[in-house]
């Protein structure tokens, strides 16, 4: 029955719980400041961002493949809706579409290809020099015919996707250097207006 009296902790105990709680803080405080410091994680949160409307679709794009041909000496397009990637096409063309027009642009390089005398200077090449040096002379001619009848088809292309209000353009995508990587064929989706434009990337 007798009341009991609280009694208020010395000064010496208060600075001690005062030094626990202190500890506890600047624990949570280093932690808290260490999160940032991950690696990667301000390009994860820039990514982020861009999910939420930032930055621009990307556009839909169809890869042309090639093969080799003419006992290795050319290449061809793969002119077969099925061996595109993707083989459904993004929509851009119908498959009937797509064999049409790749294969009118093999036809239309056709006429860089090598023919027999190319091939007969190539095999007399590894007994004389002198044919090995002229059929150098002769690839080197074919190659950049076929890359300028590459470029012309695409223009013809654009041209015919232009006018019939199609916003589906071909891209000759151009090595940035020789050697330095393989230049490839796509069918990609225009931006409005811009069906008809050529695009061919040079460097």
């Amino acid at each position: 029955g007798a009341p009991q009296m609280e009694m208020e902790p010395s000064p010496g105990r208060r600075q001690q719980q005062q030094q626990v709680i202190n500890a506890t803080h600047a624990t949570v405080s280093i932690t808290t400041s260490a999160a940032p410091a991950i690696a990667g994680l301000g390009k994860i949160e820039s990514t982020a961002q861009g999910v939420n409307g930032q930055n621009k679709p990307k556009r839909k794009a169809i890869h042309v493949p090639t093969y080799s041909c003419n006992g290795g000496l050319d290449t061809k397009f793969n002119h077969f809706a099925r061996h595109a990637r993707p083989s459904h096409l993004h929509g851009l063309l119908t498959p009937d579409e797509y064999e049409r027009e790749i294969q009118t642009l093999n036809d239309k390089i056709k006429k860089a290809r090598a023919k027999g005398v190319d091939v007969a200077l190539l095999a007399t090449g590894a007994l004389i020099v002198l044919p090995l040096a002229l059929w150098g002379a002769r690839h080197g001619r074919q190659v950049k015919r076929r890359r300028t009848l590459i470029e012309e088809g695409v223009w013809e292309f654009n041209e015919r996707m232009g006018m019939d209000g199609r916003n589906v353009r071909m891209v000759w995508n151009r090595a940035k250097v020789v050697g330095g990587g393989e230049s490839y064929l796509t069918i990609e989706e225009a931006e409005e207006g811009r069906g008809g434009e050529n695009k061919n990337k040079f460097d």
